[in-house]
């Protein structure tokens, strides 16, 4: 019976671990990459518009107002999404180490004896 409680803490740690070492992983890489998709969106146009700023008509600048609009609605979507995706892993990661440690606590271990 004891070995069964031990082997089912083991796992319940080693769960843990995974979880949060996924996590980390998740948020480093969100970390890295967000700065590459901000400026992916948030410089294109306004450059384009800088660089050809002599030759455009008026109507090509509620045409590039309308494309920074757009590009920045999809920048939000895509890092609400990674961000959420943080989140919950995170979240789990610590779901996973509170069930590890109320299963090792000490009172709970005297209840299982």
């Amino acid at each position: 019976m004891r070995t069964d409680d031990t082997e089912k803490i083991e796992a319940l740690q080693q769960r843990a671990s995974a979880l949060a070492a996924e996590a980390e992983a998740l948020t480093d890489t969100y970390q890295r990459t967000t700065w590459v998709r901000f400026v992916a969106v948030f410089f294109p146009v306004p450059f384009v518009v800088v660089l050809l700023r002599l030759e455009l008509e008026p109507w090509h600048y509620y045409l590039a107002g309308a494309a920074y609009l757009g590009f920045s609605a999809v920048l939000y979507v895509i890092d609400t999404n990674a961000s959420d995706k943080c989140d919950a892993a995170t979240k789990a990661a610590g779901r996973a180490r509170q069930a590890y440690e109320l299963a090792n606590h000490p009172s709970a271990r005297a209840a299982r004896s």
